[in-house]
């Protein structure tokens, strides 16, 4: 799919992957939609979109609520504006001890991650469908593959994104709308701070993310590791060799750094 003169809508929009993944986008010769919880955390990110002749639009949106998600979707369409390319990246990750947290907060997490994806997704097909070509990218992770301490909610997220993207994909398949998932390692955003990596999550830069989310659009990839040789490790060995792999990540302390950041909700997450 050719990028050039399409519009993308960007969930995240703000900051991190989301704020990059705009700028590149449009460095692409693409327009934005750019959707966070507030406008003013879009700001900088207006500024440098349209600094390189594209157009953004900034949208307000809380995504932890449904009726907030039909409320975007409706003002986009009473704007009168479309587009080509979804990229549902927006997400938070609480971490620490399963019990260490008020389920309100997993219940949060749940919300953001996947019934805002799900919900967000199911609205804009019909947008989607209505163009030659269009595709949707969500972003899932490692954990999304593989479900360690510390993770127990976000990997539960995860995995939900990653099948969910799997079968959407199968489903359409034969029609004009292709859908990518992208399930990177730890990435250097606010989303680590305070969590220590491991051999199995090493940290790579944003851009990285946000060149392989360009490249699946381009390319109609399905599932995108980032880096590509973690598959090994996260996908290949669990599969041959559950008990081992289980057994490793443990003794490893693979993900023992979210288990002592214990992180909350972020500071611009309503509880």
């Amino acid at each position: 799919m050719d990028i050039s003169g399409k519009t993308v809508l960007i969930t995240g929009a703000g900051m991190g992957i989301g704020a990059l993944a705009c700028i590149e986008f449009a460095k692409a010769g693409a327009n934005i939609i750019g959707i966070d919880i507030q406008k003013k955390e879009m700001n900088e990110t207006k500024k440098q979109v349209e600094a390189l002749g594209r157009k953004f639009f900034p949208y307000a949106c809380d995504l932890s609520r449904p009726d907030n998600i039909d409320t975007l979707v409706r003002q986009i369409g009473y704007d009168k504006l479309t587009f080509h390319i979804l990229v549902n990246n927006a997400g938070i990750a609480p971490s620490g001890p399963y019990l260490s947290q008020n389920f309100s907060t997993w219940e949060k997490a749940i919300s953001i991650n996947v019934n805002a994806v799900t919900k967000l997704t199911y609205l804009c097909l019909p947008i989607l469908k209505s163009h030659q070509k269009a595709h949707i990218v969500n972003l899932a992770s490692v954990a999304g593959k593989f479900g360690s301490e510390g993770t127990v909610i976000y990997s539960a997220t995860k995995h939900a994104v990653v099948g969910f993207s799997q079968a959407l994909r199968m489903e359409l398949y034969d029609s004009n709308v292709g859908v990518s998932w992208i399930c990177p390692t730890m990435v250097k955003t606010r989303m680590i701070d305070g969590v220590k990596p491991s051999v199995f999550t090493p940290i790579i830069e944003p851009i990285q993310v946000v060149k392989a989310i360009l490249a699946a659009v381009r390319k109609n990839q399905g599932e995108v590791m980032v880096p590509s040789r973690l598959r090994f490790s996260i996908v290949i060995l669990p599969a041959l060799f559950p008990e081992f792999a289980l057994w490793l990540a443990v003794k490893m302390k693979a993900s023992k750094g979210w288990l002592l950041a214990n992180k909350g909700l972020e500071k611009n997450i309503p509880k």
